[in-house]
């Protein structure tokens, strides 16, 4: 992380305490060297030549010339955190106390606990910025899902395209919400529109685009599928007509594993007003507590 520089008040201050808080060597040379001062300058000027206050000064100036200012704030913080003097019982405590409180009412509070709370701050607004980055990218893609779905409805001409288009959209909008499934494949004797994982379900999907309201016959067949695999599968049907009501009733009720999806309820994802994933989850619920396969989440 990088920090502004110290102003010449804090660094005389740093070069008072470095006498008044250290009295062995040892002792000032560990502080050094926990704060990041690399042996290279630290050798440079040995106690036999210098006091602690001239080589605290020339630490610091090398730092400067090295523009290496987060040791520079490791130094601070690490005064910044004491109280008194690390050798108390050798030195005027008193003195040590009162340079202590100078010096932090000149800095203010400690300079990597502030650098980490713009950091923290600087994170946030970065993933907010990207949130909305993101967010904004799928209100385009679901505009442009939404004028898709518009050019299906009055596209006529070409039922079993139109089928096919739909099946596709379908798994757009899975991965736009970043579902894991698998795309239409064939089982001996069968036809399975795709597949995909919520919770800890596996979810067959059967998508129709047809003239009228899906039958008995056809959630049947959808329900035969689904009872063919292990007991942790569902089914979710896709009728762009609805359902005829018969058909509702009888899979209702009598632990059902088939839940429903119409035109209406495409479109309120497409438009925003709800998501698959809520829809789903709120549908599942009513599945699971009521038996309702079709329920309206809105």
């Amino acid at each position: 992380m990088r920090m502004k520089k110290l102003n010449f008040q804090i660094k005389q201050k740093i070069v008072e305490l470095s006498g008044a808080c250290f009295w062995f060597w040892n002792t000032f040379f560990n502080f050094l060297e926990s704060c990041g001062v690399s042996k290279n300058i630290v050798n440079k000027y040995p106690k036999e030549s210098f006091s602690k206050y001239k080589i605290m000064q020339n630490v610091l100036h090398d730092l400067d010339f090295q523009n290496n200012s987060n040791v520079i704030n490791q130094i601070v913080s690490e005064f910044f955190k004491m109280r008194t003097a690390v050798d108390k019982d050798y030195l005027d405590e008193a003195k040590a106390k009162r340079l202590l409180n100078e010096f932090k009412s000149l800095v203010g509070n400690d300079p990597i606990e502030r650098e980490i709370e713009n950091q923290k701050s600087r994170d946030t607004q970065e993933r907010l910025k990207k949130e909305s980055e993101e967010k904004k990218m799928e209100r385009e893609k679901l505009e442009i899902f939404k004028n898709k779905f518009l050019g299906l409805l009055q596209n006529s001409s070409n039922p079993q395209q139109r089928g096919f288009d739909f099946e596709k959209l379908f798994f757009e909008i899975l991965e736009l919400e970043r579902f894991e499934f698998s795309k239409p494949y064939k089982n001996p004797g069968e036809q399975i529109d795709g597949h995909f994982k919520y919770e800890k379900f596996d979810y067959l999907v059967e998508v129709k685009w047809e003239k009228d309201s899906a039958k008995q016959k056809d959630l049947s067949t959808f329900d035969g599928k689904i009872k063919s695999k292990a007991q942790s599968t569902r089914g979710i049907f896709v009728a762009i007509n609805g359902f005829d009501q018969n058909a509702i009733c009888k899979f209702s009720g009598d632990s059902p594993r088939i839940i429903l999806m119409d035109g209406q309820d495409l479109m309120s994802i497409l438009e925003g007003r709800t998501t698959f994933y809520d829809c789903l989850k709120s549908k599942v619920n009513a599945l699971v507590k009521h038996g309702n396969i079709f329920f309206r989440p809105f």
